[in-house]
């Protein structure tokens, strides 16, 4: 049986997977979404669907971003491949990119639930998308229907992404690992994609496969580069364990 549970990062939201979605589903895979319920979508936290006593299922994490700290980590322990899509361990560089990050950081911790935070979400997600092109009507769907207590969330799981700084609570040392990064991401500092594989060959039993992704940043936009992620892991993984 192959299944995938799938985590959005920090502001974004479970419908950031269709395309992922749809392209799996063709090739019989079983699709779940993780929601941090930010704005107008009820939380949800799914659990794999087969019990790996009965058969020997793959299951597999996605992980955006911070969405490999903020994934059920009974889930993640579980999972038999993980892919960490412009992750990290620790967020903010200790070198010389550290101040400038923190400092950015800060501005936009201090502008939530003020006058201030629907442009500072506007100004992320278009940061985010960059290189690549995001229309207008899908920014501004970003930046309403926050809720009250999607507002406390946003803001506990920024606090939680300036504080990351080791690898993810659960990450089992016998998952497959892919790391996918991309080489436009203008969220990311080098050092902090640096970190997360070196802090990954310390844990796991098998060495991570890195993939560089060009022309695309932060969120992964073209279909193109999810069928690379998607052939990996149907063909490429077993390279890694040696």
């Amino acid at each position: 049986m192959k299944e995938i549970i799938a985590m959005h990062g920090w502001a974004g939201d479970s419908n950031q997977w269709s395309n992922w979605e749809k392209i799996f589903k063709c090739f019989e895979w079983e699709w779940q979404t993780s929601e941090r319920g930010y704005k107008g979508i009820n939380p949800h936290t799914p659990k794999w669907i087969h019990n790996s006593n009965q058969v020997k299922p793959k299951r597999v994490a996605i992980c955006h971003s911070l969405g490999s700290h903020l994934i059920d980590k009974q889930v993640l322990h579980s999972a038999t491949h993980v892919i960490l899509i412009n992750s990290f361990s620790r967020f903010i560089p200790s070198g010389k990119e550290n101040r400038p990050v923190q400092m950015a950081l800060n501005k936009m911790m201090n502008a939530i639930n003020t006058p201030s935070e629907a442009s500072m979400l506007r100004k992320f997600h278009t940061k985010a998308y960059k290189p690549n092109y995001i229309d207008a009507e899908s920014i501004e769907s970003n930046l309403i229907n926050i809720s009250d207590l999607g507002r406390v969330r946003l803001k506990n799981d920024l606090i939680r992404l300036i504080n990351s700084n080791s690898l993810p609570i659960g990450l089992n040392t016998h998952s497959n690992v892919l790391i996918v990064n991309s080489e436009e991401d203008y969220i990311l500092a080098n050092q902090t994609k640096a970190t997360l594989a070196e802090d990954l060959r310390n844990h796991l039993e098998f060495r991570p496969k890195i993939i560089n992704l060009q022309d695309e940043g932060h969120s992964i936009t073209k279909i193109e580069n999810i069928k690379k992620i998607k052939h990996w892991l149907e063909f490429d993984h077993a390279k890694n364990m040696v």
